[in-house]
């Protein structure tokens, strides 16, 4: 506890420089300055930006009216590349401070692999477009996305706005685009890690805490090499899962090799299926809302599917 706090109060002692408008130009985020987006900010196709090692990104709270998430998001077009080794992305609050609640956009990568489209953001595909070029090290967020509601700033009540927005979101990204060797989320307002029609490979992917899913896949393949941990234990929530899979473009399958730690609690999707000789089989009952959790090192290869809907 003492040092999350001694965290805090050096993140909020930089000082802030706050970006609204999309990035059209190459641009390095250094570690210095606390950076905090406060609108709906497009890296542009293109444009190479740099996150400095150990920089911190916030993403304001709030809604941002003209906007097609209507919330502060940061998101790189398709054509776009990231260049960093280490850095953190969470909620801003009043003052441009962390703040433990999610009520904003989200990061998103958008690649030129596939065509795909949730929440309003769309991914097209033109023969001999620049292809996305995502590099980094290892992304940590906290609190990202939208709930299904939200707390209005005027009247304090909470409202309904019919729709949440996962934390962290990739559309259309293909394994020569994606380079991101790790990701770690906590505390999503929606799905924890998103795919939808991307194929890509990561040596870890650890989520801890989601609103709804774990690991959402949307027609989409990922391989995680080395560790996986989906800790989605069980709250009132219902149809909310370490893995869900989702087929409306085609079959989702999650690749886990012979070698990889994985770390799973929750309940499995009533759509997945499990091929592994070490992992017992789940109940996946539709709506059976039976516990599942297992621990340890795979012997021999494993997948997560899914070819049929849900």
């Amino acid at each position: 506890m003492k040092r999350s706090k001694k965290k805090a109060r050096r993140t909020a002692a930089r000082p802030v420089e706050v970006i609204v408008r999309d990035i059209v130009r190459t641009r390095t985020l250094g570690k210095a300055k606390t950076w905090v987006i406060a609108g709906e900010v497009h890296v542009k196709r293109g444009v190479t930006l740099t996150v400095a090692d150990g920089a911190t990104i916030l993403i304001a709270n709030g809604v941002v009216p003209r906007s097609r998430l209507r919330r502060a998001a940061l998101i790189f077009d398709p054509g776009s590349h990231l260049r960093a080794e280490r850095f953190a992305v969470r909620a801003a609050g009043p003052g441009n401070r962390p703040q433990k609640e999610s009520d904003n956009g989200g990061i998103w990568f958008l690649g030129s692999y596939q065509a795909g489209a949730s929440d309003g953001i769309s991914v097209r595909t033109v023969a001999g477009a620049l292809p996305s070029s995502f590099r980094a090290r290892a992304i940590r967020t906290e609190y990202l996305g939208r709930h299904d509601t939200y707390r209005s700033a005027r009247t304090a009540r909470r409202l309904d706005i019919g729709d949440d927005i996962d934390g962290f979101k990739l559309i259309g990204v293909g394994p020569d685009e994606w380079k991101v060797q790790e990701v770690r989320t906590r505390f999503a307002a929606d799905d924890g890690f998103d795919l939808t029609n991307s194929r890509i490979r990561m040596d870890r992917l650890i989520v801890r805490d989601p609103t709804e899913d774990g690991l959402n896949v949307s027609s989409s393949r990922i391989e995680v090499r080395k560790s996986l941990e989906l800790d989605v234990g069980k709250t009132r929530e219902r149809d909310r899962d370490i893995i869900d899979l989702e087929v409306d473009d085609g079959g989702s399958f999650v690749e886990l090799p012979r070698g990889c730690r994985v770390k799973v609690r929750g309940v499995f999707g009533d759509q997945a299926q499990l091929a592994s000789r070490d992992m017992p089989r789940p109940d996946t009952r539709a709506d059976y809302e039976a516990p599942y959790r297992w621990k340890g090192r795979l012997k021999r290869d494993a997948l997560v599917f899914s070819i049929t809907e849900d």
